[in-house]
């Protein structure tokens, strides 16, 4: 799972950026099924290490971007 990041981006290229931090949130969240299924498990397991050592490199502003694309896809309060 690559997620790439070069400067400025104008905003439609932020609200990519933004929904593919979102994506790689939500498979993280598979980590503990993928732990627990005993068939198919690594390929999965290894999808999420990937996702965890992507959103590592990212800076401050995109993960916050993200969280708030993320907290009104969920339906969330503003903040």
């Amino acid at each position: 799972m690559n997620v790439t990041h070069t400067g400025p981006r104008p905003g439609g290229e932020t609200d990519r950026l933004a929904a593919q931090i979102a994506r790689l949130f939500d498979v993280t969240g598979w980590e503990d099924e993928a732990i627990r299924l005993p068939d198919g498990c690594m390929p999965r397991l290894h999808e999420v290490q990937q996702a965890k050592a992507a959103l590592n490199g990212l800076t401050a502003p995109e993960l916050r971007a993200a969280l708030e694309l993320r907290r009104q896809e969920l339906g969330g309060e503003p903040a």
